[in-house]
C-alpha cells in the first residue's frame, strides 16, 4: 500500500508544534501569539556575521602588517626574548651589546659626534635633539648580524624616566632618634638614623613660629633651629639654624633655654648642613653703651631698652625700643631681652613710656636683627618628637623653593607613606658615603620613579646647576651638560636642593667618554651582605665582600 506523501502544511504544522514546545520550555509560554524565538535567531545570525567580519579583518591586518625588523639606519634594538640591548651600526653593519638603554643612547651620541667632526654635546641644541627610541625585535632577526665587544656603562641607570615617571619637587632629609624605652631617658644613647626622602609631600608637623630645636653637632657646636619670618626683600627661607653659645647668659635667658641647655638633641652632619645657616644669636653690640645720648627719652642712657604701651585700639599693645646714641630704634621683643640680659645678671624691670613721650625723637636703625626670631621659640624634646626633617618644596615653576623643618612623634616615625610600603620598611639602605664623605642610612622614593634635577643652592642655579639623574635606589648619576641630557631623554630638569642631593652616593658619570669602555667579561666588585638575624642565621657571611649591615633589598 503506497504511503501518503507529507504535505507542506503538515511540515509547517509539525515545525510550529516544535516551536511551541521550545517556547514552553524556554519562555514558559506556549500560546505563541507571535514568534518569540525570531529575535534570538536574528541576534545569533548577526553575531556570527560580525565575528566572521572581525576574524577576516584580523587576518588581513596580520598579513599586511609586518613584524618589527632591524632599522636601516643606526639605532637601538632590544631582543624580544633575552632583553639584551644593542646598538646597531650600519657602516659596517654590526651589533654592539650594551648594559642598558642609557649606554645605548650615549653610544649613538658618541657615534654622531665622531661622524660630525667631534662636535661637543653642549654645542648641540637640546631642544631639537632627537631621542633614539629602541626597536624590539626577535632573536632570529639578529642571528646573522655580526656582534662587537660589550660596551657601555655597566652600573648605569636602569630607568630613563619619561614625564609621567618623574617625582614631584619635594625633597627632605630626616633624623630619627632610636629610642630605648627601657631607660629612664629613652634618647640618652643618642642613636640617630638619617633618611633622604624624594617625592614625599607629607612630612609631618611644621615647626611653626613658636617652636624650635636646640641641637648639637658631631663637633660639639650648639645651634638653635627656628622659623624665620621673611619679607619681600629677604631670601625665601622658612627655617634656619643659628649658632648659640650656651655659656652666654643673655642667650639662655632671652630664649628660655635654661631647661634644654643641658641636653640638646644630637643632629647628624647631613641634616645640619641641609639647613640654611644665619649669623650666631648673640646680644647686639651697641656703640657707646652706658653713655649719654644726644637725643633721648627720659634720662635713658645708650643701651637702655623700654616698652611703649599703646591703648588706642582698646587693648594694651607693646612695642620695644632701644636707646641709641643719636636716637631710638624699634626692635623685636627677643632683641630687647638679649640687650637687657647682656648688661647684668639681674637686669632692672623694663621701663614703660607713653607713645607721646617718643615724639620728636630721631628714629635710627643701627641694630641688625634680621636673623633674630620674633619670639622665643618653645624647644621641643627629642623624647616627644624623635623625628626631625628638613623639607624643601617648590609648588610650581613660578615660585622659589623654600625650606621648612618638620617634626614627628614616635608613633609616626620617618614620614614614608605607610599605605604604600610593608610594615617596618625604612627605605633602601645606603652603605656608601657621598662625595663629601657624609653618610645617610636610608633612601626612599616612590618605586618605579626617578628624578631629573639641577642641583641648586638658590634660584640663580635653577637653570645652570649640575644635572643629575637620581634613581629610586638612592644613587645619583651625573650628566655633564644639557646636550647629553637631551640625547638621553632627560630634558626639562627641575631644581632640587644641592644640600640634600649631594648626600646621595655617586653613580657612574653619564658621558660619551665613559660609554666607550669595552669588556670581554664584566669585573664584579665586592657588594654588601644582608645582615642575618642571629637567631635564625645558620652560617656567618662569606668572606670577600663588605659585611656591613643592611636591610633586605640593599
Amino acid at each position: 500500500m503506497p504511503s501518503t506523501p507529507t504535505t507542506k502544511s503538515q511540515v509547517q504544522a509539525y515545525k510550529f508544534v516544535l516551536r511551541r514546545m521550545q517556547s514552553a520550555l524556554v519562555r514558559r509560554d506556549a500560546v505563541m501569539l507571535h514568534d518569540p524565538m525570531r529575535t534570538h535567531t536574528r541576534a545569533t545570525v548577526v553575531g556570527i556575521c560580525l565575528a566572521a567580519v572581525g576574524l577576516v579583518g584580523f587576518l588581513v591586518w596580520g598579513l599586511l602588517s609586518s613584524s618589527p625588523t632591524l632599522p636601516s639606519q643606526n639605532g637601538i634594538v632590544i631582543s624580544k626574548e633575552s632583553g639584551t640591548v644593542y646598538v646597531l651600526l650600519n657602516n659596517p653593519r654590526k651589533l654592539i651589546p650594551t648594559f642598558n638603554l642609557a649606554s645605548a643612547r650615549l653610544l649613538l651620541l658618541a657615534q654622531t659626534q665622531q661622524a660630525g667632526g667631534g662636535a661637543q654635546p653642549q654645542q648641540q641644541n637640546a631642544a631639537t635633539t632627537e631621542v633614539a627610541e629602541p626597536t624590539v625585535v626577535s632573536d632570529k632577526d639578529l642571528q646573522d648580524v655580526p656582534k662587537g665587544r660589550l660596551m657601555g656603562i655597566q652600573d648605569g641607570p636602569q630607568l630613563l624616566p619619561g614625564p609621567d615617571q618623574r617625582i614631584s619637587d619635594d625633597w627632605a632629609v630626616c633624623d630619627a632618634y632610636q629610642l630605648d624605652h627601657g631607660l629612664n631617658d629613652p634618647a640618652q644613647n643618642h642613636v640617630v638614623k638619617t633618611t633622604v626622602l624624594a617625592g614625599v609631600h607629607d612630612l609631618g608637623e611644621p615647626l611653626g613660629d613658636n617652636r624650635g630645636l636646640l641641637v648639637q653637632s658631631d663637633h660639639g657646636e650648639n645651634y638653635l633651629i627656628y622659623h624665620l619670618t621673611t619679607t619681600a626683600n629677604e631670601q625665601l627661607t622658612d627655617t634656619v639654624r643659628a649658632k648659640v653659645n650656651l655659656n652666654e647668659r643673655a642667650v639662655i635667658n632671652a630664649f628660655n633655654l635654661s631647661n634644654a641647655s643641658g641636653r640638646p638633641r644630637h643632629i647628624t652632619t647631613a641634616l645640619l648642613n641641609a639647613i640654611p645657616e644665619v649669623p650666631p644669636l648673640t646680644a647686639p653690640q651697641l656703640a657707646g653703651k652706658g653713655e649719654q645720648p644726644t637725643q633721648r627719652v627720659h634720662d635713658f642712657t645708650v643701651g637702655t631698652v623700654f616698652a611703649v604701651q599703646d591703648t588706642s585700639s582698646g587693648r594694651v599693645e607693646e612695642d620695644y625700643y632701644v636707646q641709641e646714641k643719636d636716637g631710638i630704634q624699634q626692635i623685636k621683643s627677643t632683641t630687647a631681652q638679649l640687650i637687657r640680659f647682656s648688661g647684668s645678671e639681674t637686669p632692672p624691670t623694663m621701663a614703660t613710656v607713653r607713645p607721646d613721650e617718643t615724639n620728636g625723637i630721631n628714629r635710627v636703625s643701627h641694630v641688625n636683627e634680621l636673623n633674630i626670631p620674633a619670639t622665643a621659640p618653645e624647644v621641643l624634646d627629642q623624647n616627644s618628637f624623635p623625628v626631625a626633617c628638613l623639607g624643601w618644596n617648590r609648588p610650581n615653576a613660578q615660585t622659589d623653593g623654600h625650606t621648612t623643618v618638620y617634626v614627628n612623634k614616635e608613633s609616626n616615625g620617618v614620614p614614608i607613606p605607610k599605605d604604600k610600603v610593608p610594615p617596618g620598611y625604612l627605605g633602601v639602605p645606603i652603605s656608601s658615603p657621598s662625595a663629601d664623605h657624609l653618610r645617610v642610612d636610608y633612601f626612599y622614593m616612590p618605586p618605579g620613579r626617578a628624578a631629573v634635577v639641577r642641583g641648586a643652592s638658590s634660584a640663580r642655579d635653577y637653570g645652570s646647576g649640575p644635572i643629575y639623574l637620581v634613581s629610586d635606589r638612592g644613587v645619583k648619576f651625573g650628566v655633564p651638560d644639557a646636550g647629553t641630557a637631551a640625547a638621553l631623554g632627560l630634558s626639562d630638569q627641575h631644581p632640587a636642593p644641592i644640600s640634600i642631593v649631594r648626600l646621595l652616593p655617586d653613580g657612574a658619570g653619564l658621558n660619551t667618554r665613559a660609554v666607550l669602555q669595552s669588556y670581554d667579561t664584566v669585573p664584579v666588585g665586592p657588594g654588601t651582605y644582608e645582615t642575618p638575624n642571629p637567631s635564625s642565621a645558620p652560617n656567618s657571611p662569606q668572606s670577600g665582600g663588605d659585611q656591613s649591615g643592611g636591610q633586605p633589598g640593599g
